[in-house]
């Protein structure tokens, strides 16, 4: 138990006696996992961005004023029978009266509803209809531009956007590639500089090792404060990159909600809290076996031990 707390205390010394040296290592660990952190999360933005998408984007039919109720639903059970179909819905001409008077529509283009008597209603029945996939809707269209029911339906409208889908995929793209090359190169760095760094700690308290060695010290307990130190490096980084993340994203979320209209859109804070382990843990992993890699190295390099 003696040897352990020691093996600590010599570790946080070496940490703590070449202070600036052990900013650079740091920082140099921190870009790397910086590069990392950020293709995650530019990743969970495009596929949350392209869920948000695809939840709100439908195509809207209406259907002439003159058709009945049962012809509505007739082209409803014909649609629910399509594999493309998620979801139709049957707006009233009540609610379609309504959704009218709320629009952001200038007051001039609601006073025409001012020629029609009160229990008058110039609106018809509409449907909005949801695909499964944003790639499955010209299908639907085509669906609805047979004959049988060209007599029924007044008109239908769908916003293309699979080419919004399509920007954001390719901008992803773009992210992914070059984010792997900061990653390689930060991380060549950082192997570089915690050899260097241990390399310098090693050389600076050559005369400490010698004692340790002159009374008995093992070549285990010399190596172990090395490596732990290396090991606090990671963990340093690792640290320092969760207080970014989570600075970051109280400021990012609110502009998200209100961009987006949904508070559940884009919730990078869920994200990082559902996969914390998964994305902290393995960078800290990662970057302490890099370390250690690095430190064995140097050690038996400029170490007779």
């Amino acid at each position: 138990m003696n040897s352990l707390f020691r093996i600590i205390k010599f570790a946080i010394q070496g940490f703590f006696r070449n202070f600036w040296l052990s900013v650079v290592t740091i920082t140099m660990m921190l870009m790397a996992i910086f590069s990392v952190t950020l293709l995650l999360g530019m990743d969970y933005i495009r596929q949350a961005t392209i869920n948000g998408v695809e939840q709100k984007v439908d195509i809207l039919i209406s259907m002439k004023p003159d058709i009945d109720k049962d012809k509505v639903e007739t082209i409803v059970n014909d649609l629910e029978g399509i594999p493309e179909v998620k979801d139709v819905r049957i707006i009233t001409p009540e609610e379609n009266k309504i959704l009218f008077e709320q629009s952001n529509l200038d007051d001039k283009t609601k006073d025409a509803l001012s020629i029609f008597d009160e229990d008058e209603n110039p609106f018809s029945y509409s449907l909005a209809i949801q695909a499964n996939s944003l790639d499955q809707y010209p299908a639907i269209s085509e669906f609805i531009k047979q004959d049988k029911y060209i007599t029924w339906v007044e008109d239908s409208t769908f916003r293309d956007y699979e080419t919004f889908v399509e920007k954001i995929n390719n901008v992803a793209k773009m992210v992914n590639k070059y984010s792997w090359y900061v990653i390689i190169i930060f991380s060549l760095i950082s192997i570089i500089v915690i050899f260097n760094t241990i390399r310098i700690s090693v050389y600076t308290r050559k005369n400490e090792i010698t004692i340790m060695k002159l009374v008995g010290a093992g070549n285990w307990f010399v190596r172990m404060p090395f490596l732990l130190e290396s090991v606090f490096y990671a963990l340093s980084a690792v640290l320092i990159m969760i207080v970014i993340v989570y600075f970051t994203i109280s400021f990012l979320q609110p502009s998200l909600n209100t961009y987006f209209q949904d508070t559940q859109a884009i919730n990078l804070a869920g994200y990082f809290q559902d996969n914390f382990l998964f994305i902290f843990g393995l960078q800290f992993v990662v970057l302490s076996l890099l370390n250690i890699l690095s430190t064995t190295i140097a050690l038996r390099k400029y170490l007779e031990v």
